[in-house]
């Protein structure tokens, strides 16, 4: 098997790679400098893999590599064997599985950093400490060095600022975020960063869902999470500025974005029309637009019990990851995070025992208008405008989950079809010139 046939297969099963039943084919691997020093093992480096697809596009997807010595591979490890120029027979593995390599290479980052290293603070980045892949649901990879540092490692590469980089550094002792304290890039390509790991903590996804299973009501901290938000726009707007933007050009997003889901979905068809209608909404208004976070979600948050501060930190500003790093830089109405995040607690209901009873709809309603109250006001009016950016994520989802996890795919249809329901019943009003 050659080393391409090699990552092809094991990108298959690889739950941060996005080409997944598209007909993707590794087309050709570019070998990056070693990071490690010569005559050292594991040697380690990046290698950029280019992925073609059956209908002509292309992506950037990074391997972080390490080789060791033919059959020392930890068992269920290696990619596969090669030969290769000054280290003869090897075996492959992906580094950020293997802890040793691991070791390596934040070592030699520290000890004699290449050119596109740059540290902001090295001071928490221990070599010696423990390394433990996390193993959560992500599309890039994060390895745990000890206990006070994350390295996160992009997978899909575009040229251009990282925006989780980009806004991390923007935002460095804020609290509201990870502290960022190195970035590792190669020409126009950000690699991977080293930020700050929050102890104490439990992801907000865990949380949720533990509290929907056990009819916890969590209004309080929905509440709390919906003032964090609004916080985080706030110094988002400071740090990058804020644009207006015509509504006619937010509706042709929704209904391009609605058409290309329903080519790749065809039953998304079926509510094309009540779509339309929605999307609608912000026609003939100017919409207040900034930098947002892209992809507001529970997973995007870790709740701290500790006293003391907030008890929400924001993490992972990348944005969607099926859009384009273009895409996703552009500027956004801050409706888009909030949607993100009642979205999210709709799937947190799945964790109920029946999810679509009295008790499991509650607990989401619940959650949902405290979480609206702490980010708009208790006196707040539910805009046409949100309505169709929650919309708008339930469409991505549908695709998303098709693709990725089949077995979700109902969530989002739920949405779909209870928002057709509903735009049929009570077309929407134009959205208010304030919001």
């Amino acid at each position: 098997m050659t080393t391409a046939a090699a990552w092809e297969t094991y990108l298959r099963q690889a739950r941060w790679f996005g080409g997944k039943g598209l007909g993707a084919r590794i087309a050709g691997i570019s070998a990056l400098p070693w990071y490690t020093p010569d005559g050292t093992w594991p040697a380690v480096r990046s290698e950029l893999a280019e992925i073609a697809y059956d209908d002509g596009r292309t992506e950037i997807y990074q391997l972080l590599v390490a080789y060791v010595p033919a059959g020392s591979a930890p068992a269920g490890l290696p990619v596969g064997r090669a030969t290769l120029a000054g280290l003869g027979e090897v075996d492959i593995v992906d580094a950020t599985t293997h802890p040793a390599a691991m070791a390596a290479l934040v070592g030699a980052l520290l000890a004699d950093p290449p050119a596109g290293m740059t540290w902001r603070d090295p001071g928490p980045v221990d070599a010696a400490a423990a390394m433990r892949l996390f193993t959560g649901e992500q599309s890039n990879t994060t390895v745990m060095v000890g206990e006070t540092t994350l390295f996160k490692l992009f997978r899909k590469l575009e040229a251009g600022r990282n925006l989780d980089a980009e806004v991390l550094g923007a935002l460095s002792g804020s609290g509201i975020t990870p502290d960022l304290y190195g970035l590792l890039s190669h020409d126009d390509y950000d690699l991977g960063l080293f930020c700050q790991r929050i102890t104490g903590i439990t992801d907000g996804w865990v949380y949720a869902t533990d509290a929907c299973a056990a009819g916890r009501d969590i209004s309080a901290e929905c509440l709390q999470l919906g003032v964090e938000l609004r916080d985080l726009h706030a110094r988002l707007a400071d740090s990058f500025g804020t644009a207006s933007r015509p509504g006619e050009d937010l509706t042709a997003d929704m209904v391009r974005r609605f058409a290309e889901a329903a080519e790749a979905v065809h039953e998304l068809d079926e509510y094309r029309h009540a779509a339309q209608l929605l999307f609608s909404a912000p026609s003939g208004q100017a919409l207040a637009t900034q930098r947002v976070h892209g992809d507001f979600h529970l997973g995007q948050v870790l709740h701290r019990s500790a006293p003391g501060g907030s008890p929400w930190v924001i993490i992972d500003f990348e944005g969607e990851p099926l859009k384009t790093l273009a895409e996703r830089r552009e500027f956004d109405s801050v409706w888009r995070d909030v949607a993100g995040l009642l979205r999210s607690l709709d799937y947190a209901r799945s964790a109920h025992a029946d999810p679509d009873g009295h008790e499991a709809r509650q607990w989401c309603a619940a959650a949902r208008e405290a979480f609206l109250d702490g980010y708009s006001g208790e006196h707040r009016a539910e805009p046409a405008l949100l309505r169709a950016y929650e919309l708008d994520k339930a469409v991505y989802e549908v695709v998303y989950e098709v693709r990725n996890r089949p077995n979700w795919a109902h969530i989002p249809w739920r949405a779909v079809q209870d928002e057709a329901r509903r735009v049929s019943l009570n077309p929407p009003a134009p959205t208010d010139k304030e919001q």
